[in-house]
């Protein structure tokens, strides 16, 4: 009898992160926790290896084991968020270098932004001679790779980084980690933004677009559209949230490829199996065609 309580007993921890997730999730729908927090747990990923170890070795065996396994799994989880907060300051000494690629005589562009993880913000630069300007945060142990070449078709400016240590201490894994950068509207232009883990921030409503390409792997997007011109746009996410703000005078069709995620739409949006388009689209001359790809989290399009 005994040994057969044995093998039914299970542990506590791994069910209590289950659950431990699912609120987060739940909070993160409710509004009253930012989707960035999952940068933060996946910082925290070595934690559940900790976790699932110490549950085998403890949990399994009694009550009391699987009471010891939490309590050492807390401490963990204790000490590793103190050493986040540790890589943070750090991140706060990090240095900051200016961006400023001149627009020369370019009459079109292809932009690529890839700051890996912090935030990003994008605007306008207004009466500048610059393609791109503005400022961005390095970690103590990461490289800017800047490259800009005049190609047939227009030129080509890539802006990324490179780090010589992996982790999320060594790098600066910290929302302080800000990039902030603004765009010529003189020129049409293509845009890529890829950031794994953070915010971003588009703000294109003065620009001229020509095609449009977001991804985030887990945190929170926001995209302003212009509200002229005839473009492609899209804009994925694994996890966390996107808005995505259409200006009333530009029509709309949106696809959509989602997974466990809500959807919110514009009132006036008329929807078919995965494809939703706003009145007069195909008659409209300013107008979008948006393809939203959301595995887990929340969608929001709005005017």
């Amino acid at each position: 009898m005994d040994e057969r309580e044995h093998k039914r007993h299970g542990g506590v921890v791994g069910p209590l992160i289950l659950i431990g997730l699912g609120v987060v999730f739940l909070l993160n729908n409710l509004g009253v926790v930012s989707w960035s927090v999952w940068g933060i747990l996946l910082r925290l990923w070595p934690v559940l290896l900790i976790a699932a170890g110490l549950d085998l070795i403890l949990g399994r065996r009694s009550v009391w084991g699987s009471l010891l396994a939490l309590v050492l799994t807390l401490a963990v989880l204790g000490a590793a968020l103190w050493l986040s907060q540790t890589g943070a300051r750090a991140a706060h000494a990090a240095r900051t270098k200016e961006i400023g690629q001149p627009l020369g005589d370019v009459q079109q562009a292809e932009l690529t932004i890839a700051p890996g993880v912090g935030r990003l913000d994008v605007g306008v630069a207004v009466d500048s001679p610059y393609l791109v300007e503005g400022s961005v945060d390095l970690a103590r142990q990461e490289e800017l790779t800047q490259d800009f070449a005049v190609r047939e078709q227009g030129a080509a400016f890539n802006l990324g980084t490179q780090s010589t240590s992996f982790g999320p201490f060594t790098t600066g894994w910290a929302a302080a980690r800000l990039w902030d950068l603004r765009l010529s509207p003189r020129v049409p232009l293509q845009i890529n933004a890829d950031l794994g883990v953070g915010e971003m921030n588009l703000d294109l409503s003065e620009l001229t677009l020509e095609d449009l390409s977001v991804e985030l792997g887990i945190g929170q997007t926001v995209v302003t559209l212009p509200p002229e011109g005839r473009f492609t746009a899209r804009v994925e996410g694994a996890i966390g949230q996107t808005i995505v703000v259409i200006p009333e005078e530009l029509a709309a069709r949106v696809r959509w490829d989602t997974g466990i995620t809500g959807r919110q739409l514009p009132e006036d949006y008329r929807c078919q199996d995965e494809v939703c388009t706003s009145r007069g689209y195909e008659a409209a001359d300013n107008r979008v065609d948006l393809q939203v790809n959301q595995a887990i989290g929340n969608v929001v399009i709005r005017h």
